[in-house]
């Protein structure tokens, strides 16, 4: 079914430049603008799969199946906390992003020096991601692989690395294997991830290792465990073997290709991001399309009707026109105040979940480092504070992490409900609008339904930007590093600098990231509201020039509008061919 979308918007792309073309000739810069939003919108849209499992679990080997070549590393070695990202480019293309800001490139055979625990112990070299561009045809049409670190290195580590990319992401393909079949390891991953993504794929790998029997029995352990863990039932598990779907690509062999069972997988795969989220955006990128056709073909029809109009009786429509118009601005403009309030109060439940945050982990934290103090008490100076910062660093990066995450999802669902309503009130304004003038002329109003707020899962009502970091972990280790040491204070005060300070770096932090926060809703929001407007403005200045045209015809004599009766006739024809063709586009949609 992923064949099938590619197909409908191929067909969806290659009508836009048409319907440009037309739009360029009537010099109508509002449409083109739209068009080539539309355009950047069907071209960027992207399925972002991140992949994750338990150390040898054969993650690299699955998605150098996927493509086809053995672009990742693999080895018995595990991963360091580094987040690999491949995407579509028309040549192989490597870039290291390194956490002081800077990147380079390299060539695929230094990859290993970087991504893995041999050739980057602990992350010495400050490798922050991987990007990768390959010209694979899986990723060719907007599909995104995240490769992540093994569970085991991920919670020792640094949590942040992997759950970044979790709350944005379309599926999560969780990889067994065979022998073990599941560990408690990955069952407390597991719950950890279903804070985050809705759709998770199960894939025991290295079925090669087992006879049909010992597969079923692995299987059959694998699911019972995992159902009995979650709390699901009927959960299904991919039996795969990324090494036999590999070697078969490489060889052009496809009974290994089959054997390997991959295709069953990918269709599987397949037939989810087209449901979940390739489906909707084909359907909303073609109800613009048909609105912005119907909204001329209105334009060309209520002109055809003005210019057969009295020029009496048309003033006197055109003064009815205007009257209506300002009532409806008026609406606007009460619309506009009334969800700028509801994105206020975003911001006023970000403000009521920092200080529940603060008031209640502040305390456990300044415990828990209280209890780390008294443990380490009979210990030397420098071996205590480096226990106090342990216990302070893992503190931070387990609760308040954690927490920046969780609180991404859950203004990403209010903003997602607000979004929704407020684009149902524009579509409605538009519609008055549209009616006001259909009912003036007696026209035929042929409304398209369209729906700018897609399913909660999609990324499309994601606020922009990246989620803010909520701890500067540098920052509040400089009293360590830079007052305590060098001096030698006693361990006494190494603990009160400690349960001073730290309320008072939480708090600070706090407030950067209400800032990075209410930023990014706003901005968002901002740029969300503009593009509705325009889409408003467009309809409303449609009309009017179409009367206006009218007008002038009318006052300039009966050659110039028998002329303007032909021109209007072509393009109504051009206008209805290409809603043919976009109507082939909506049954084949239908179909799927």
């Amino acid at each position: 079914m992923l064949d099938n979308f590619k197909e409908l918007k191929k067909g969806l792309l290659e009508n836009i430049p048409q319907i440009e073309a037309y739009f360029s000739r009537k010099a109508n810069g509002r449409a083109i603008q739209t068009l080539r939003s539309l355009q950047e919108k069907l071209l960027e849209n992207r399925f972002h799969l991140v992949v994750l499992g338990q150390f040898k679990r054969g993650k690299s080997t699955f998605i150098n199946s996927i493509l086809g070549e053995s672009v990742l590393p693999t080895s018995v070695v595990p991963l360091t906390s580094i987040v690999t990202l491949l995407r579509y480019g028309e040549e192989e293309l490597i870039k290291v992003l390194f956490e002081d800001g800077s990147e380079k490139t390299i060539p695929r055979e230094e990859l290993s020096a970087y991504v893995t625990e041999r050739g980057n112990p602990r992350n010495q070299k400050g490798v922050l991601r991987v990007d990768i561009l390959f010209p694979s045809e899986y990723l060719k049409d907007g599909v995104s692989i995240i490769d992540t670190p093994g569970v085991g290195s991920t919670f020792e580590n640094n949590t942040e690395m992997t759950y970044n990319y979790l709350p944005n992401v379309d599926a999560a393909l969780f990889l067994l294997a065979v022998d073990p079949p599941i560990s408690q390891a990955e069952i407390d991953f597991l719950h950890d991830v279903r804070q985050y993504v809705d759709k998770i794929f199960f894939i025991q790998n290295k079925i090669d290792y087992l006879s049909e029997e010992e597969r079923r029995e692995s299987l059959a352990f694998s699911k019972e465990a995992i159902e009995k863990a979650l709390g699901l039932d009927g959960i299904h598990i991919f039996p795969v073997s990324a090494k036999l779907a590999l070697e078969g690509k490489q060889k052009g062999d496809t009974s290994l290709i089959e054997k390997s069972c991959l295709p069953a997988f990918m269709d599987s795969l397949g037939d989810f991001l087209l449901k979940a989220k390739g489906k909707t955006l084909l359907r909303n990128a073609l109800s613009s399309l048909m609105r912005l056709i119907s909204g001329e073909e209105m334009s060309l029809e209520l002109e055809s009707r003005a210019i057969a109009t009295p020029l009496e009786q048309l003033e006197s429509k055109i003064q009815i026109f205007h009257s209506k118009m300002q009532a409806i601005q008026q609406d606007r403009e009460d619309t506009r105040y009334y969800f700028e309030g509801e994105i206020n109060r975003l911001v006023d439940l970000l403000d009521m979940d920092l200080n529940r945050l603060k008031e209640r982990e502040i305390p456990q934290l300044m415990a828990q480092i209280q209890e780390t103090a008294k443990l380490h008490e009979d210990h030397p100076v420098s071996e205590y504070v480096k226990a106090l910062e342990t216990a302070l660093h893992e503190g931070i990066v387990r609760t308040f992490d954690s927490w920046v995450l969780e609180e991404e999802g859950r203004l990403n669902k209010e903003y997602a409900r607000v979004s929704k309503r407020y684009s149902e009130r524009c579509n409605e304004i538009i519609e008055a609008i549209l009616k006001t003038s259909a009912e003036l002329f007696d026209i035929k109003l042929e409304l398209v339904e369209t729906d700018e707020a897609i399913s909660s899962d999609s990324s499309l009502y994601y606020m922009t930007g990246d989620p803010p970091k909520f701890f500067d972990l540098e920052g509040a280790f400089d009293f360590f590093s830079q007052k305590i040491l060098p001096r030698k204070l006693s361990k006494a005060l190494v603990l009160k600098d400690i349960m001073k300070s730290l309320p008072q770096k939480i708090d600070q932090n706090c407030g950067r990231v209400r800032w990075d926060f209410m930023n990014r809703i706003r901005k968002s929001f901002m740029d969300f509201r503009w593009e509705l407007n325009q889409k408003i403005d467009a309809t409303e200045a449609g009309i009017r020039q179409a009367i206006e045209k009218a007008v002038s015809l009318k006052r300039q004599g009966t050659d110039e509008v028998e002329r303007a009766k032909i021109r209007i006739g072509e393009d109504m024809e051009s206008i209805r061919a290409i809603k043919r063709g976009l109507h082939e586009i909506q049954n084949a949609l239908d179909m799927l």
